[in-house]
This record gives C-alpha cells, structure tokens and sequence, in this order.
C-alpha cells in the first residue's frame, strides 16, 4: 500500500469526527468552492470525495482545508460506536510519525491543504499512542517548518508531560469523552475509564494552565478550545 492508498484508507471515516467542520467546501486561502478541486488528480471521483479535505472553520473564523486522518487504524480498545473497532475483521493501515509528515508536508506546498487534525487508534497502549502522535507533531513543526492550524487528538491515559508537550505543539487539543459519565461509557466503550482515562487530562490541562505562563506553549498562546467529543457528538466543555 503506497502513502496516498494508506492516506485513503486512514481518512475514511473521518468526517465522524466533527471537529472545526463547517457547511461549505473550502479552498486554500479560505474561498469557498462547490467543486472538488482541492483533491490531486491522482485520486478517483469516489476516493475524492472521502480521501482526506475537509472544508473547516477555525475559531477566529477563518476557513481552511483540513486534513482528518488517523496515525493508524490498527486499536486495540472495542468500543461499540467505532468502525474501527478491535473486533471488526479489516484491513488496517498506519504511518510511521516521518512518513505522514513527509506527506502532509509535500500536500501542504502544494496547496492541497492548510491544516491537520490528527487522532489515531490506540495499540500499545495510550501512552505509547501519544508519543508516535507527539513524535509526529515534532517532525511537523521542526523539521518540516509547518507553522499552521494542527489540532492534536489525546488518547486515553496520557501523561501530564504530555499533554505539557501536545500543548507546546498544537493550535488545539480534543480529548473523545463518548458518554457524560461512567455508567453510559461502560456500555459504549466498555475498556475505556471514565475518570482516570478521558478526564484526568482534561484536568491536566487546566493544572497547566494555572501554573505555567502561556508564552511557553505553541505561538505564545495556550490551545485557545479544548473540545470534547461524545459518540453522540460534542460535548459542551470549551475552554477548559
């Protein structure tokens, strides 16, 4: 499988994660456009329509094209909701943190996109997780010299120093809390716990926030929206 086959592959099922949606298909440099021709040509019609652009709106309003896509499709957790689930029987698909660089940099010249939202499935762990993610978003912004819009997905059980480190990275963080408590996570996503897991780094980054100054994180800013995510859709916590 070649990179814009795994591409393909890993951004299936993205627009699932709603994220900085907005209703209008977006062109680089913001123009709204009702054709598909911010795709490469190598793709076909069908492949085009859910390969990887995802037209969005930032929270200072501006519109970009948005890359959605997985790290990986390979998890070990069988959430109920999620097509990618442990138990389902496919073909997975991941990148290696320089090979998605690599080509999230040569789509970025070449105008296809103007931001990433980056999440994957969880093997190994979600501490294990976050840092091919982490590794992922370094290579992005030190070696690949990208200075635009990255939201950064956090896994389940990450460690406060890296959410420091996803902070010092990302234009903004989510964090996928799928039930508002522990009762409806268990019948949703029966591996996943409720506190320890998805809240405590929700709580990570407010603790951050009071004790460090924000000059220390991505473009002297802290994430400006911490977005949390139910499998129903968002759940309203902004701004943690």
């Amino acid at each position: 499988m070649d990179a814009l086959d795994t591409l393909v592959e890993l951004s299936s099922q993205m627009e699932l994660e709603h994220a900085e949606d907005s209703d209008g298909r977006v062109a680089p440099q913001g123009r709204i456009e009702t054709t598909e021709t911010t795709q490469p040509s190598c793709f076909t019609p069908k492949e085009k329509r859910a390969a990887f652009a995802h037209p969005a709106q930032l929270p200072n309003g501006k519109n970009i094209v948005l890359l959605k896509t997985l790290l990986s499709s390979a998890c070990e957790r069988d959430c109920y909701y999620c097509p990618f689930r442990a138990g389902r029987d496919f073909r997975r698909a991941t990148f290696k943190p320089n090979e998605f660089a690599d080509l999230f940099s040569k789509m970025h010249q070449r105008g296809l996109v103007e931001g990433v939202f980056l999440s994957s499935g969880i093997a190994g762990g979600g501490v294990r997780t976050q840092d091919k993610l982490l590794d992922t978003a370094e290579i992005l912004r030190k070696k690949k010299g990208f200075r635009g819009y990255l939201h950064l997905k956090l896994m389940p059980g990450t460690e406060k120093d890296q959410v420091y480190r996803a902070m010092q990275l990302a234009d903004r963080l989510s964090v996928n809390l799928e039930a508002p408590n522990s009762e409806r996570l268990a019948k949703l996503a029966p591996h996943k716990i409720f506190i320890e897991e998805l809240m405590r780094p929700l709580r990570m980054i407010e603790e951050i926030r009071r004790n460090e100054p924000a000059y220390k994180f991505w473009n002297g800013k802290y994430p400006p929206a911490t977005n949390c995510v139910t499998a129903d859709g968002y759940f309203p916590f902004q701004n943690l």
